[in-house]
Protein backbone atom coordinates (compact mmCIF):
# COMPACT_ATOMS: atom_id res chain seq x y z
CA UNK A 1 0.00 0.00 0.00
CA UNK A 2 1.04 3.49 -0.81
CA UNK A 3 0.71 6.10 2.00
CA UNK A 4 0.02 9.55 2.34
CA UNK A 5 -1.33 12.49 4.66
CA UNK A 6 -4.21 14.40 3.63
CA UNK A 7 -6.30 17.22 5.13
CA UNK A 8 -9.79 17.37 5.19
CA UNK A 9 -11.30 20.53 3.26
CA UNK A 10 -15.29 19.62 3.89
CA UNK A 11 -17.86 17.28 4.20
CA UNK A 12 -21.29 16.57 2.90
CA UNK A 13 -23.83 13.70 3.74
CA UNK A 14 -22.30 11.07 1.45
CA UNK A 15 -18.44 11.65 1.98
CA UNK A 16 -15.50 13.84 2.60
CA UNK A 17 -13.20 15.92 0.87
CA UNK A 18 -9.35 15.61 1.05
CA UNK A 19 -6.49 17.95 -0.20
CA UNK A 20 -2.87 16.40 -0.56
CA UNK A 21 0.20 18.49 -1.68
CA UNK A 22 1.44 17.31 -4.68
CA UNK A 23 5.53 16.12 -4.25
CA UNK A 24 8.05 16.51 -7.18
CA UNK A 25 11.59 14.73 -7.01
CA UNK A 26 12.63 17.86 -8.79
CA UNK A 27 12.82 19.79 -5.31
CA UNK A 28 15.37 18.07 -4.16
CA UNK A 29 18.29 18.33 -6.25
CA UNK A 30 20.72 21.61 -5.53
CA UNK A 31 20.02 22.64 -9.50
CA UNK A 32 16.23 22.94 -9.40
CA UNK A 33 16.30 26.66 -9.91
CA UNK A 34 18.98 26.25 -13.07
CA UNK A 35 17.64 23.02 -14.59
CA UNK A 36 15.05 23.21 -17.06
CA UNK A 37 13.14 20.18 -15.99
CA UNK A 38 12.56 21.71 -12.47
CA UNK A 39 11.50 24.42 -13.99
CA UNK A 40 9.10 22.60 -16.24
CA UNK A 41 7.81 20.66 -13.16
CA UNK A 42 6.93 23.98 -11.29
CA UNK A 43 4.93 25.17 -13.97
CA UNK A 44 2.84 22.50 -14.86
CA UNK A 45 2.78 20.59 -11.33
CA UNK A 46 -0.40 20.83 -9.73
CA UNK A 47 0.36 21.96 -5.85
CA UNK A 48 -2.57 20.60 -4.45
CA UNK A 49 -4.75 17.27 -5.32
CA UNK A 50 -8.32 17.55 -4.20
CA UNK A 51 -10.66 14.66 -4.20
CA UNK A 52 -13.71 13.08 -3.14
CA UNK A 53 -14.06 9.33 -0.82
CA UNK A 54 -17.31 8.44 0.14
CA UNK A 55 -17.77 7.84 3.61
CA UNK A 56 -16.12 8.83 6.65
CA UNK A 57 -19.31 11.58 7.09
CA UNK A 58 -17.58 11.84 10.97
CA UNK A 59 -14.60 13.84 9.76
CA UNK A 60 -14.09 17.50 10.13
CA UNK A 61 -12.92 19.92 7.70
CA UNK A 62 -9.53 20.82 8.82
CA UNK A 63 -8.93 17.34 10.22
CA UNK A 64 -5.74 15.61 9.10
CA UNK A 65 -5.66 11.80 7.95
CA UNK A 66 -3.49 9.06 6.83
CA UNK A 67 -4.68 7.54 3.23
CA UNK A 68 -4.05 4.77 1.45
CA UNK A 69 -4.00 3.14 -2.26
CA UNK A 70 -3.13 -0.54 -3.21
CA UNK A 71 -0.17 -1.21 -5.64
CA UNK A 72 -3.09 -2.62 -8.02
CA UNK A 73 -5.28 0.32 -8.22
CA UNK A 74 -2.05 3.31 -9.00
CA UNK A 75 -0.93 0.44 -11.52
CA UNK A 76 -4.62 0.09 -13.09
CA UNK A 77 -5.32 3.93 -13.11
CA UNK A 78 -1.74 4.17 -14.58
CA UNK A 79 -2.73 1.93 -17.40
CA UNK A 80 -5.84 3.61 -18.09
CA UNK A 81 -4.95 7.15 -18.74
CA UNK A 82 -1.29 6.42 -20.24
CA UNK A 83 -1.86 3.11 -22.36
CA UNK A 84 -5.62 3.68 -23.43
CA UNK A 85 -5.11 6.87 -25.23
CA UNK A 86 -1.46 5.51 -26.77
CA UNK A 87 -2.83 2.25 -27.51
CA UNK A 88 -5.99 4.31 -29.24
CA UNK A 89 -3.51 6.13 -31.44
CA UNK A 90 -1.71 3.50 -32.82
CA UNK A 91 -4.44 1.27 -33.68
CA UNK A 92 -6.15 4.07 -35.66
CA UNK A 93 -2.87 5.10 -37.55
CA UNK A 94 -2.55 1.30 -38.35
CA UNK A 95 -5.94 1.06 -39.65
CA UNK A 96 -6.07 4.19 -41.26
CA UNK A 97 -2.53 3.47 -43.01
CA UNK A 98 -4.11 -0.14 -44.07
CA UNK A 99 -6.63 1.82 -45.71
CA UNK A 100 -4.53 3.55 -47.68
CA UNK A 101 -5.71 7.29 -46.53
CA UNK A 102 -3.31 10.05 -47.08
CA UNK A 103 -0.71 10.57 -44.13
CA UNK A 104 -2.42 14.08 -43.44
CA UNK A 105 -5.64 12.19 -42.32
CA UNK A 106 -4.37 9.41 -41.18
CA UNK A 107 -2.46 11.95 -38.53
CA UNK A 108 -5.28 13.64 -37.90
CA UNK A 109 -7.61 10.41 -37.20
CA UNK A 110 -5.00 8.89 -34.92
CA UNK A 111 -4.66 12.16 -32.78
CA UNK A 112 -8.63 12.50 -32.70
CA UNK A 113 -9.32 8.49 -31.50
CA UNK A 114 -6.13 9.97 -28.69
CA UNK A 115 -8.62 12.83 -28.11
CA UNK A 116 -11.38 10.68 -27.78
CA UNK A 117 -9.59 8.41 -25.20
CA UNK A 118 -9.10 11.31 -23.21
CA UNK A 119 -12.69 12.33 -23.37
CA UNK A 120 -13.73 8.80 -22.31
CA UNK A 121 -11.70 8.67 -19.37
CA UNK A 122 -12.29 11.79 -18.36
CA UNK A 123 -16.60 11.08 -18.75
CA UNK A 124 -15.72 7.52 -16.84
CA UNK A 125 -13.87 9.49 -14.45
CA UNK A 126 -16.54 11.81 -13.95
CA UNK A 127 -19.44 8.90 -13.53
CA UNK A 128 -17.41 6.98 -10.98
CA UNK A 129 -16.36 10.09 -8.80
CA UNK A 130 -14.99 8.46 -5.29
CA UNK A 131 -11.30 7.87 -5.53
CA UNK A 132 -10.17 4.05 -4.42
CA UNK A 133 -8.71 5.56 -1.55
CA UNK A 134 -8.90 4.48 1.62
CA UNK A 135 -8.96 6.18 4.97
CA UNK A 136 -6.40 4.59 7.45
CA UNK A 137 -6.75 6.63 10.58
CA UNK A 138 -7.35 10.04 11.99
CA UNK A 139 -3.79 11.43 12.99
CA UNK A 140 -3.80 13.77 16.14
CA UNK A 141 -3.97 17.43 15.93
CA UNK A 142 -1.10 18.92 17.35
CA UNK A 143 -0.93 23.39 18.08
CA UNK A 144 2.21 25.16 19.25
CA UNK A 145 1.90 28.21 21.15
CA UNK A 146 4.00 30.84 21.59
CA UNK A 147 4.26 32.96 24.47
Amino acid sequence: MLEEIAVVVKTDATGVWLKTQAKTSCNACQAHDNCGTGVVAKALTPKENVFFVSGHTELLAGQTVQIAVTEQQLLEAAALVYLWPLACLILMALLLQHLQFPDGTVALGSLSAMGLAFALIRLRRQQHAAEPVQILKVLPQISLQHH
